[in-house]
C-alpha cells in the first residue's frame, strides 16, 4: 500500500496527465514518471489503471467541498451538469464507466465509495427542497444529465434545467 503522501502525488499525476493529454495519456509508466515513483509502487497498490483512476477521482471527490446548509437544488444541478461537461473529468468518468461495465471489483468500489455517498448527499438536498420521495426525485432529476453525458449530447441549459426541476415537481404533486 502506498503511503498517503505517495498516493497524493500519484493522484495529482493522474489528474495532471489527463489534463494535458486526456485519458489516452494515462499509462502506468507515464503516471509513475510524473509522480516520481517506480512502476512497482503503483502495481503494489493498484492492480490496474482503472483501479488507480478510480482512487484518484474518489480522492478528488472526497476533497471537494460538500454541499452544506441548504443550497439551491437548481444550483446543485447546474454544478453537476458543469462537472459532467468539463474536461478531462467527463472523459475520465467515461473511462471509469466503461470499466464498471466489465470489472466487478471496480463496479463495487464505484458504487460503495463514490456513487452511494454522492447519492445520499443529493437525496438529502432533494428532501430539503420539499420532495416527499427524495430517492425517486433524485433519479428523475439526474437522469437527463447522465443521459446527455453518456451520449455526449450538449448539457441542458440553465433554463432547461429550471424547467426540468419544475416538471419533476409537477410529477410528484400528481401522485
Amino acid at each position: 500500500m502506498a503511503r498517503p503522501t505517495t498516493a497524493a502525488r500519484v493522484f495529482a499525476a493522474v489528474l495532471h496527465l489527463a489534463e494535458r493529454g486526456g485519458p489516452s495519456a494515462l499509462t502506468m509508466e507515464g503516471i509513475a514518471a510524473e509522480a516520481g515513483v517506480g512502476k512497482q509502487t503503483l502495481y503494489r497498490t493498484w492492480p490496474s489503471l482503472h483501479a488507480l483512476l478510480f482512487d484518484a477521482l474518489a480522492a478528488e471527490s472526497a476533497a471537494a467541498e460538500p454541499l452544506v446548509g441548504h443550497p439551491e437544488l437548481l444550483e446543485a444541478l447546474k454544478a453537476t451538469s458543469a462537472e459532467l461537461a468539463s474536461e478531462p473529468r467527463a472523459s475520465l468518468l467515461r473511462m471509469l464507466a466503461a470499466a464498471v461495465q466489465s470489472d466487478d471489483a471496480i463496479a463495487r468500489q464505484f458504487h460503495t465509495a463514490l456513487l452511494q455517498p454522492q447519492q445520499r448527499q443529493f437525496a438529502r438536498l432533494v428532501a430539503a427542497d420539499g420532495f416527499a420521495d427524495a430517492e425517486q426525485a433524485m433519479e428523475l432529476l439526474l437522469a437527463p444529465l447522465l443521459f446527455r453525458w453518456f451520449l455526449r449530447l450538449p448539457p441542458l441549459t440553465d433554463d432547461e434545467l429550471a424547467d426540468h426541476v419544475e416538471t419533476v415537481r409537477r410529477l410528484e404533486r400528481a401522485h
